[in-house]
This record gives structure tokens, sequence and C-alpha cells, in this order.
């Protein structure tokens, strides 16, 4: 998994949060964080993956330890709205997403 698919799959957990529970401020951060406003690797405001990628520095992230690496720049972002919204995730269906995910076809760096 490279630093664009982490932030893919950090992006849908929190969406996922967003269409169960409509918050405008995650709705907000979300319409930042947005991978697939621009067909380029990015986000929908460059600073917000610019931001990501200087936080996570490895470009070569195994499916095993993404979720900490996740929750950790979550916690990072210091948002109380974003962080509720990844906790209702477990590792557990982390890790199956992020397998169904990365053999699907995807946009990747």
């Amino acid at each position: 998994m490279k630093q664009f698919e982490l932030f893919t799959m950090i992006f849908y957990v929190l969406d996922y949060y967003w269409d169960q529970n409509q918050g405008e401020e995650l709705g907000e951060f979300l319409s930042d964080m947005s991978p697939f406003t621009f067909i380029d690797i990015g986000s929908a405001d460059p600073a917000v993956y610019s931001e990501f990628c200087d936080f996570i520095k490895v470009d070569k992230i195994e499916i095993e330890n993404s979720y900490e690496l996740a929750y950790k720049y979550v916690e990072w972002i210091g948002n109380p709205y974003v962080t509720t919204a990844f906790e209702w995730v477990t590792k557990e269906d982390w890790i199956d997403k992020c397998k169904i995910y990365m053999e699907s076809d995807h946009k990747t760096s």
C-alpha cells in the first residue's frame, strides 16, 4: 500500500461515517480531503494531502500496520469529529476493507 492508497482508505472510512451521520464539520473536511476531485494524485485542497504526506513519511505501508498509521494521522489532525468518525471501524474491518480495496481497480501513484 502506498501513501495515496492509505489516504484514500481513510477518506472512505470517514465518508461512510458521514453518509450515516451527516455532520456538517466532517462534511466540510471531506470536501477538502476528497482524493477524487482531480485526476492526479492528491486532494481537493492540495494542502490536506501535502500535510498527510509530511506526517506519513513512508511510501510502502503494510496493510497489517496501516490501521495504526491511519489512526495516528486522524488523531494528529486534532479534530474530535474526525477522530469520532474514524473510530467506528475496527482494526479487523479496516484490514478486510484494505484487502478488498487493494485488489480492486483504483487510482494510485
